[in-house]
């Protein structure tokens, strides 16, 4: 990994990303001879992209949206493949242009699996060559039980499920908290980043800031420490479903309870009411998270909520989060973002239509000849009428 020419791509000095990196508060994520990612207040924001197979879909269709991704500017994806799940990761592995993360616990049946096969599973990912990988330890087995008992929505993570089943099935602790120094023993000296995730995330706006997430946001904390004590690359997942206005509070908190490790939200969304629109929603609370100090997004689709993201739903939710990154980049005084507006425009008032699809953050094409005015105002355009006294 080359700082020097990492931080020349951010735009920072790279001794200051090197106090970041050094001391915890931000995570590079490497994938092959590919450009590194930093994951860092210094740096640009940056946003995943949740892509996998399951049974009603094949690993080619999710390579056309691997594709896809890219092109509209992911800055990692992720395998959540709940099927197969060894083999399609080589696959995104070997595909990918950008960091691969990855749910290593998605192969494990709470019903028939062990601990050691939940480590085994972790191994597995790990020798693979996986970029970061979501490890859920920061669940432990009140808070679950208090989440089940209490909330609207219950738990709504995937591996949170998993776990929850097992620990209250077996009437035992979380077994991935239980073993984490094995965990991390196994990835010590690996280039491999530790996701700590929210399996208590709040899946509805009723179950936001409550105890069960707060205890998690505690324990992950503790985990922060014992991983950057270990060599092992950390960063925490958040929610969620979050009030609009709690949304600055709750970045604030996290960044005090887990020692200033980078903050990775989905959303988070401020409505629970946006049925196919929640990449919206989601874009609202995710502006204002980036800005707040999150550093990793995670793109949500309009499909969010209630099915398999179809190629129009990736393109859709790539280019929301986008834009959400972007604006929060803006109102952080970025360098490049604020340069690229002002560009733009410029080029707007010149009615140069491919500048602006150049400096675009949206990829979107537009059917107007350079130096024409948009059919929206034809002769009536003002900033052709102005462009006569500005020479």
């Amino acid at each position: 990994m080359d700082l020097k020419e990492l931080a020349e791509r951010e735009g920072v000095n790279w001794r200051a990303l090197e106090k970041e990196v050094c001391a915890g508060r931000a995570v590079v994520l490497l994938h092959k001879n590919k450009p590194a990612v930093a994951l860092s207040r210094l740096c640009s924001t940056k946003i995943n992209t949740n892509l996998g197979i399951s049974a009603e879909n094949g690993v080619q269709k999710e390579m056309r949206k691997l594709r896809i991704a890219e092109k509209h500017g992911t800055d990692t994806v992720m395998d959540l493949s709940i099927c197969d799940t060894d083999s399609t990761l080589r696959e995104f592995l070997n595909r990918s242009k950008v960091p691969v993360g990855t749910v290593p616990i998605y192969r494990c049946e709470p019903e028939t699996c062990t601990d050691e096969d939940f480590l085994r599973a972790i191994e597995s990912h790990a020798s693979i060559g996986a970029s970061f990988m979501t490890i859920h330890a920061a669940m432990k087995k009140k808070a679950a039980e208090f989440a089940i008992r209490k909330r609207v929505t219950k738990i709504v993570s995937r591996g949170g499920g998993i776990l929850a089943q097992y620990m209250l099935e077996k009437k035992c602790e979380n077994p991935l908290y239980r073993n984490f120094d094995a965990i991390l023993d196994m990835l010590r000296g690996t280039e491999i980043g530790i996701s700590l995730g929210d399996a208590l995330r709040p899946g509805c706006i009723a179950d936001a800031n409550d105890r069960a997430q707060i205890s998690e946001l505690r324990v992950q904390g503790e985990l922060v420490l014992r991983a950057r004590k270990a060599g092992v690359q950390v960063f925490c997942e958040g929610p969620g479903h979050m009030p609009l206005d709690t949304i600055v509070a709750n970045v604030r908190l996290q960044k005090k309870l887990c020692h200033g490790a980078p903050y990775y939200v989905l959303g988070p969304l401020v409505t629970d009411s946006a049925l196919g629109y929640d990449h919206i929603s989601a874009t609202v609370g995710a502006t204002i998270a980036a800005h707040a100090g999150v550093e990793f997004l995670c793109a949500l689709t309009p499909s969010e909520h209630y099915a398999l993201p179809n190629e129009d739903d990736i393109r859709e939710g790539v280019v929301a989060f986008r834009i959400a990154a972007h604006a929060a980049d803006v109102a952080r005084g970025r360098k490049e973002a604020v340069s690229r507006d002002l560009a733009l425009s410029r080029a707007r008032f010149g009615l140069d239509w491919r500048k602006q699809e150049e400096l675009s953050v949206t990829g979107k094409k537009v059917c107007a000849g350079n130096g024409a005015p948009c059919s929206m105002c034809r002769g009536m355009c003002p900033m052709k009428r102005m462009a006569k006294f500005s020479k």
